[in-house]
């Protein structure tokens, strides 16, 4: 039986792992944290547990190819409970109030009541989303490994949302709100989406939520991750955390394991790096199989740039039910996260999951683009980061309880995570939480994962396929095994037929 090393048990990496072991390879991962999803993960203060990870989860709703994904590795199952709330996102400034609906005839109704001088604007772009719930993501095999029957059926499936695509793929989220005249409606589409987004993620969103997808797994972020971490550890595949892999070990050409930072070295047939992009490529490899695409991707943070953030969280004795989540709305006063001034806010209370909080009390999550770099520069002085956390802390705490007037003198538990905190614990680069973001006019660029010039080596994960988050995860990860079992010979189990 051929062994695959899998560094990281993020959601890549545990999902590489279930694909692995159900193709018949022995599986041992290596983690540099103590518990298993990366960042889609969530930690406990007190009574409250504060989730770090899934606001939606694309491929919840059963039937679909995403959800068989979700279902084969572990993460989703008739057990879990898919929660839709009606309204997605909810918008104040003011006197005035923009609900999100899940159902686009409710928003398009809605949205014809609050901004009727955008009448004919606002009939096109919900009759364009509804279209693109016709756009289903191929996630069953890898594009590298398309035949020309693989293409054609994907162009013949694109013909019928081409002209409404048209009008998103090439625009920002910015410039699509400027198409409206009323001011409000503007913001709420940009607090759905960053203004600097590609567009056409608005649609595809919307739509995705229309057709009942894209809900919430009870149980949150961690719980999702520790499903996988059973699933694999049932199929006998061999998880070591608190295991940091310091190098590669390549003999003439071939990776053929790997160093841990300890100094041991574990041997395996194939590597798979589902860790992040920039420590694989450029630590782990030292840079020496880059290519132009990666090169691209690295250097261009123009067209492909990456976001940081501050993340707050709240335990609050209080029951914030009644609002609705997430909140999006003004601030009396803007608030400097970092180099970056904000004059809105977003609050997402988890009353529906009754498992983050004590009955009647709340859990609260607060999350506010900042600069990698100011926050980089202030951890050079110890004092200073630190004055900052609590800066910004008490600033939000002050906007948020004028917001919330019963959670004044309620607020429990406190916790703050800046860029760094994301570098420190995941090693993600420049406190990403996804990689890459569709920017307009951007090529879209994928990662093979296989390097020029290094066999039995793959890298594998969001980093590998912009824009990331938890769907490219578990695709990714089952195409990696898709290679590694071509290579091998080995009829994948997934597909069901050679490849």
């Amino acid at each position: 039986m051929k062994k695959i090393i899998i560094i990281g048990a993020g959601i890549a990496g545990l999902c590489a792992g279930v694909f692995a072991r159900l193709n018949g390879f022995d599986v041992e991962v290596f983690e540099m944290h103590s518990k298993p999803g990366g960042q889609c993960t969530g930690w406990q203060r007190g009574a409250y547990h504060f989730d770090n990870c899934i606001h939606w989860l694309m491929g919840s709703k059963n039937g679909l190819p995403l959800n068989k994904l979700w279902r084969t590795v572990g993460a989703l199952d008739d057990s879990v409970k898919i929660i839709n709330n009606e309204i997605f996102a909810t918008y104040q400034s003011g006197d005035k109030t923009i609900n999100i609906y899940r159902n686009l005839d409710r928003l398009k109704a809605h949205l014809l009541e609050v901004a009727p001088e955008d009448t004919k604007e606002i009939k096109r772009f919900c009759d364009d989303a509804k279209k693109f719930v016709k756009l289903s993501m191929p996630v069953d095999k890898a594009y590298d490994m398309f035949t020309k029957r693989d293409m054609f059926q994907l162009v013949f499936k694109m013909i019928p949302i081409v002209s409404s695509l048209r009008r998103y793929e090439n625009i920002s989220m910015g410039e699509l709100a400027a198409r409206f005249k009323n001011k409000d409606l503007q913001r709420a589409i940009t607090a759905i989406i960053p203004s600097q987004y590609k567009a056409s993620s608005l649609p595809a969103t919307l739509a995705s939520l229309h057709d009942m997808d894209s809900g919430w797994p009870q149980g949150g972020s961690l719980a999702f991750s520790k499903r996988i971490e059973n699933k694999l550890l049932s199929l006998g595949a061999k998880l070591n955390y608190n295991c940091r892999v310091s190098g590669i070990i390549i003999n003439d050409g071939k990776a053929k394991g790997i160093m841990l930072q300890d100094g041991s070295t574990h041997s395996g047939d194939h590597v798979v790096a589902a860790a992040d992009g920039y420590e694989v490529i450029y630590n782990l490899l030292k840079g020496q199989y880059t290519d132009e695409t990666i090169k691209t991707l690295y250097s261009d943070s123009k067209a492909y740039p990456v976001y940081s953030s501050v993340f707050i969280s709240l335990g609050i004795e209080a029951d914030l039910s009644n609002y609705p989540t997430p909140l999006y709305f003004k601030l009396k006063t803007p608030i400097d996260t970092g180099g970056q001034i904000h004059e809105f806010m977003t609050a997402r209370h988890y009353c529906f999951e009754p498992s983050f909080a004590p009955p009647g009390c709340s859990a609260v999550t607060i999350l506010f683009e900042a600069d990698y770099d100011w926050w980089k520069k202030k951890k050079e002085n110890p004092v200073q980061y630190k004055y900052e956390k609590e800066r910004i802390t008490e600033e939000v705490i002050h906007a948020f309880t004028e917001k919330f007037p019963e959670s004044n003198n309620k607020i429990k538990k406190i916790d703050m995570a800046t860029p760094l905190t994301y570098e420190r614990y995941c090693n993600a680069y420049r406190g990403a939480w996804m990689s890459w973001a569709p920017t307009p006019g951007a090529k879209i660029r994928f990662i093979t994962g296989m390097p020029q010039g290094l066999d039995n080596f793959y890298l594998t994960g969001q980093w590998t396929m912009p824009p990331g988050g938890l769907p490219t995860a578990v695709m990714t990860a089952n195409w990696t095994i898709q290679r590694i079992c071509a290579r091998e010979n080995v009829r994948n189990f997934f597909i069901d037929r050679a490849v």
